[in-house]
């Protein structure tokens, strides 16, 4: 079996370095020392910081007994993986997809992927997740072998990964409580083996299970999780995913109507998105301001006056984006009775049932089809205000008491004369 951990020790002191020198700021003393020992098993990215250190290539750190071909095959399938992470188009996101389960199918086939190494786990559970991903097998079953697997080679944060996995497949079906449960399943693997879990992964299932318990409407368990998550990020003082917390801090503020709690996370959250310089928090942001002026300023003339910087993103990206923002200028157009104005901001609008958001995002769609069902009902077209108003309602009728969905009721009483 690989033993990555004794060849990094071994080429650490070689080298006459510390822990400190080799761990950097991008993982701890202690992490590092377990992986030297053998007792945590480092992720792709920790290796490529560790060999980067050590001014060696990656490769030579995982050059030892195993098999040169599995090696060779798992470099490429973790550099196809970064792509497809990275990719926005929906077509090349796919054909990514697909090179990446041809690139591993016959390895499995062949019997050659075992499970006795960390590679050969890791290379199996991308190979299940892009059969389920193209739709080869959308079953779950075989997630359940991987996980004593990365047991078995130490690779304990790779099981939190692979709950996670599996609670994303259940959210893209709606079907929250069933991904909650994989989550609270992945959360006792982080009080069986403590800090032998990453605190990105602790922060990736904090996260997760915050999101999951808010689309629940268990706000409390969902406030306990958040604290839990911002107490690792300001501890370890990791940005990761902060800028998705404030988002979530700042639209429950918004819900509440506290408007200066709300603008306090809201200059959090520009401060960050210059940091990062990501054209979709920029976006992000942009669409948060606009929601922020329409529901806490409540000032619609400065809404319709605020104009997004020009982006670099893909067409098909700036549309799924874009609805948010017309929602947002529609309502703002139709609080001024300006109908035919707010109308047209929504005319081509339309949700798919594949569109992957959290409730809190999905009752923003469903509310624009109630902004446009009350637009056509002032201008006296009840056939299409009752189609887009019980589109609206069949939409969110699933949904707990979320900010917008008493906003779609109350259409649905004024166009249906309830």
């Amino acid at each position: 079996m690989l033993n990555i951990g004794a060849k990094i020790k071994e080429l650490r002191k070689a080298r006459k370095m510390t822990l400190a020198d080799v761990a950097g700021d991008r993982i701890t003393k202690g992490m590092l020392s377990l992986i030297e020992n053998g007792k945590a098993q480092p992720s792709m990215e920790s290796l490529q910081h560790i060999a980067k250190q050590l001014n060696i290539d990656v490769a030579e750190l995982m050059q030892n007994g195993d098999s040169e071909e599995v090696r060779e095959l798992y470099l490429q399938a973790e550099d196809l993986s970064l792509q497809i992470n990275d990719e926005y188009v929906k077509d090349t996101y796919m054909a990514l997809q697909q090179k990446l389960h041809d690139l591993i199918e016959p390895f499995v086939k062949e019997g050659k992927l075992k499970g006795q190494t960390y590679e050969e786990v890791r290379l199996y559970e991308m190979y299940l997740g892009m059969r389920n991903r193209l739709s080869i097998d959308k079953s779950l079953e075989p997630f359940f072998e991987v996980i004593p697997m990365y047991e078995q080679v130490h690779a304990y944060s790779k099981i939190i990964n692979v709950y996670s996995r599996l609670a994303g497949y259940k959210f893209e079906e709606r079907k929250y409580e069933d991904g909650l449960t994989f989550l609270l399943k992945g959360e006792t693997y982080t009080k069986r083996y403590g800090d032998l879990i990453g605190d990105l992964e602790k922060l990736d299932l904090y996260y997760n299970i915050t999101v999951l318990y808010a689309a629940v409407n268990e706000n409390k368990q969902a406030e306990k999780y958040l604290e839990m998550a911002l107490k690792i990020a300001k501890e370890k003082k990791i940005l990761y995913r902060i800028n998705d917390f404030y988002r979530f801090i700042f639209l429950n503020h918004c819900a509440d109507e506290n408007g200066e709690k709300a603008a306090f996370y809201l200059r959090k959250i520009r401060l960050l998105t210059e940091v990062l310089e990501d054209p979709v928090e920029i976006l992000v942001e942009q669409i948060l301001t606009l929601f922020y002026i329409n529901h806490i300023e409540k000032d619609y003339e400065k809404t319709i006056a605020t104009t997004f910087k020009k982006s670099t993103l893909p067409d098909e990206v700036l549309e799924e984006i874009n609805y948010f923002a017309k929602g947002e200028y529609a309502f703002a157009y139709w609080k001024l009775d300006r109908i035919d104005e707010a109308l047209a901001q929504l005319i081509d609008f339309k949700v798919t049932y594949d569109v992957n958001q959290h409730p809190i995002d999905l009752v923003r769609y469903y509310r624009s089809y109630a902004i446009r069902a009350l637009c056509y009902y002032e201008k006296g077209d009840k056939e299409n205000a009752k189609r887009d108003i019980l589109y609206a309602v069949d939409g969110v009728k699933n949904f707990k008491e979320l900010f917008g969905k008493q906003f779609i009721l109350g259409a649905y009483d004024t166009i249906m004369k309830k």
